[in-house]
């Protein structure tokens, strides 16, 4: 999904991605997405009506339950393109961007994959008698504080 620098601010926080991915395999109340994360369902409520607002959400269906509205809703995907005028060579940069909650086992392993991912593709790179283009790889790792979760 292309998105604008005010949705990557949006999906920058870790229980937004959280949420996204959560709603991603099935639609839920915010409520529902509250107890599956163990939070509290105002906080949960935040975020999703952020996530909505901002286009990242979507109402996918409406349901009355004793007097009261349940929406139940559902992301719009799960990958994301920043798309904004002032980001120079759109066409030319590639950027994927997502947040983790990891053990620090996790991590290890996570970086071990990276760095095996990165060992088969060089690999293939001596072989001279194909068309390459060169792109530069990075894995930049940023430790969240844990007050930036809520």
């Amino acid at each position: 999904m292309d998105i604008n620098l005010e949705q990557q601010k949006l999906i920058s926080s870790p229980i937004r991605v959280k949420i996204i991915y959560l709603l991603d395999s099935q639609a839920m109340t915010a409520k529902q997405v509250a107890d599956e994360m163990g939070k509290t369902a105002g906080s949960i409520h935040y975020h999703i009506q952020q996530l909505f607002n901002g286009g990242i959400l979507e109402i996918e269906e409406m349901k009355e339950n004793k007097g009261i509205i349940e929406k139940y809703y559902r992301s719009k995907a799960t990958k994301f393109r920043l798309r904004d005028k002032n980001t120079p060579n759109l066409e030319k940069k590639r950027s994927r961007r997502s947040s983790l909650s990891l053990t620090n086992e996790e991590l290890k392993e996570f970086e071990s994959d990276f760095d095996n991912l990165l060992l088969k593709y060089v690999k293939r790179t001596v072989k001279e008698d194909v068309t390459r283009t060169s792109y530069q790889v990075s894995l930049q790792l940023d430790k969240f504080l844990e007050e930036e979760e809520e």
